[in-house]
């Protein structure tokens, strides 16, 4: 007990001396710069031919994942797509197989509220559901970056949680 004791009071007065030393060292006053705008120039467009087309395929999206439509896929997503989802970091082969050996009961629906389109660069943000033959529905939100190649939007990256 005795020695406990002393090891207490050996770590307060430690713990007490460091605080001591930290106010010591710590400068009293202290001199903010007054904030520094600056401006950022954001090429944007309103985008609504572009916005449409996204939102196009965006409609196509469920019923293609519904019936596991590998070539809508293929042909929306770009070569070196990602999706990343429950801390998983998949291609676009992987993301389609996975797609594939999903059960074949389920149902898929999106809905995305969110579509930003920058030059040859969109995000969108939405939701995408899936419902079994049992009625149990599962939500996932997604994000996604699109980029223009020759034309015609095409999924670089998703990432859902």
């Amino acid at each position: 007990m005795n020695k406990l004791f002393i090891r207490l009071v050996v770590a307060f007065v430690a713990f007490s001396f460091g605080l001591v030393l930290t106010n010591l060292t710590k400068p009293r006053y202290t001199y903010k710069a007054p904030f520094q705008y600056q401006s950022v120039l954001v090429f944007e467009y309103s985008g609504s031919q572009d916005e449409a087309q996204i939102r196009e395929i965006y409609r196509q999206y469920g019923p293609a994942q519904t019936r596991r439509d590998r070539q809508f896929f293929e042909r929306i997503e770009t070569e070196d797509f990602t999706l990343t989802v429950d801390n998983m970091k998949l291609s676009r082969e992987e993301d389609i197989k996975w797609m594939e050996d999903r059960a074949p009961d389920m149902v898929y629906t999106n809905r995305v509220d969110y579509v930003k389109v920058f030059d040859g660069l969109a995000v969108a943000h939405g939701y995408l559901q899936a419902r079994d033959d049992s009625g149990v529905v599962r939500v996932w939100p997604f994000a996604d970056v699109w980029v223009k190649k020759n034309g015609a939007w095409r999924i670089q990256s998703t990432v859902s949680q």
